[in-house]
């Protein structure tokens, strides 16, 4: 009775909280190029696809007080469209009953750890799991509380090293998650990136000669709020801009000092894409910013993990040219998207490697070209699968989602720790240093 009750108690807050979505309609659609970019910031693109031969797709969310307007939009511009959701509330609704089911099938048969790759896990839940880690491993992972979130949840940034961070020859690896709150599938892969790191230890090279800062929740008040309220809030939950009280929250990935506030959509607080009042506004973009920074002298490799559309997108987002390293930068990504393809389900598409403006569109104040600017000689923003699920990756498909994606990560690790490349980023580090010094020798 009491399992009965806790059910139907489940099932009425669920049904409540996702009355917002009653009735929208995802649509996939495709266009030329320019007439699909010019939607970000208009329409709710929950994803975009590779251009071919000028075109590209996306997919779009739309309320029914607005459907018919926007297909007539759509016709009038020549972009096809066909309806791939008939009803998000009910799609929402069928998620967190996939959720709760694993979650309970999981802890009944689970004893060694307190998180796994078969459902999704709550911000403290997953708090709990590194501190908990953190004792048992103390010789090599240090948790660290780096800073709290709007909200004042307290954001995690795991380290993880044989030398403690003292061996100043060793490149850093950082990987950060859940920059876009609905993006869930982003966190496991973190969260099991650390596991096979430290717990099962499957390469110990990988921590003998690297060492690593992974960041598992950056948006820890996004991330509780679909869970509680609006499983498609993207951005932060903060109320520090003019307009905030009507729309809070800025996007996280535009919210970095590069080229911020040279696009007029970016400026609209109630854009999903709002850019916020100024860069690095958000307490939860600063301690990425300042993980990044402390480890400078020393960074290889900056990969950011976002949902869905399997590709490796590198930098200049904001004009569609390359840097000076453009080679390097799709050697390694086309390494790691082939160590994932390999592994990947039939029905996967293949990964994509590309600068970000060429295969998708333009974008300012993004982590990655953020961190490239900065000096970090190989950013990506990795885009994870969403197969048919788009955000809402079934609770089933998280092992395979997460294990593919380690295998990537394996192949673009060893080449962080060749040679060669260590070579590379050393001149890039003298290089930096050297344009530092002459620029303090102007003021």
């Amino acid at each position: 009775m009491v399992r009965l009750f806790c059910f139907l108690a489940f099932l009425a807050v669920a049904y409540g909280r996702h009355e917002l979505y009653e009735g929208h309609q995802l649509f996939k659609i495709s266009g030329p190029a320019p007439e699909i970019q010019i939607l970000d910031g208009k329409l709710d693109l929950l994803s975009t696809r590779v251009q071919v031969e000028g075109r590209l797709q996306a997919l779009v969310r739309l309320s029914p007080e607005v459907r018919a307007s926007w297909l007539q939009y759509f016709e009038e511009r020549e972009i096809s469209y066909n309806m791939v959701v008939e009803n998000l509330a009910e799609a929402f609704r069928q998620e967190d009953a996939q959720v709760q089911a694993a979650k309970a099938a999981a802890a009944a048969k689970r004893t060694d750890r307190t998180i796994g790759w078969d459902t999704y896990y709550r911000h403290q839940e997953i708090n709990n799991h590194l501190d908990e880690l953190a004792s048992r491993y103390s010789n090599v992972l240090t948790v660290v509380n780096g800073g709290q979130s709007y909200e004042g949840r307290q954001i995690k940034v795991v380290r993880i090293s044989t030398t403690g961070f003292q061996d100043t020859t060793k490149p850093v690896i950082i990987i950060d998650a859940m920059v876009h709150s609905r993006e869930w599938v982003t966190t496991p892969v973190a969260l099991y990136i650390i596991n096979q790191l430290v717990v099962d230890t499957v390469d110990r090279q990988l921590i003998e000669d690297i060492d690593w800062v992974i960041i598992p929740v950056a948006n820890p008040d996004g991330y509780e709020y679909t869970h509680e309220t609006d499983r498609l809030w993207r951005k932060t939950r903060s109320r520090n801009h003019t307009g905030s009280d009507q729309c809070p929250g800025i996007d996280g990935n535009r919210n970095f000092d590069h080229y911020w506030g040279t696009v007029a959509a970016n400026a609209e607080p109630c854009s999903i894409i709002y850019e916020g009042p100024e860069a690095f506004s958000e307490s939860e973009i600063r301690l990425i910013r300042d993980v990044v920074q402390e480890n400078i002298g020393r960074a290889a490799m900056y990969i950011s993990l976002h949902s869905y559309g399997n590709m490796f997108l590198y930098a200049w987002g904001n004009n569609g040219s390359v840097p000076d390293n453009g080679d390097d930068l799709q050697h390694m990504g086309d390494t790691m998207a082939t160590a994932i393809d390999a592994l990947a389900l039939n029905k996967s598409t293949p990964y994509v490697v590309g600068n970000a403006a060429q295969v998708l569109y333009f974008t300012t104040g993004t982590s990655r070209d953020w961190t490239r600017a900065a000096g970090v000689p190989i950013t990506y923003t990795l885009e994870l699968p969403g197969y048919e699920y788009n955000f809402e990756v079934p609770p089933t498909y998280v092992d395979q989602v997460v294990k593919e994606t380690w295998a990537g990560i394996v192949a673009g690790a060893h080449l962080v720790r060749s040679a060669g490349f260590s070579v590379f980023v050393r001149l890039e580090v003298m290089i930096i240093a050297l344009g530092l010094v002459l620029w303090n020798s102007r003021i």
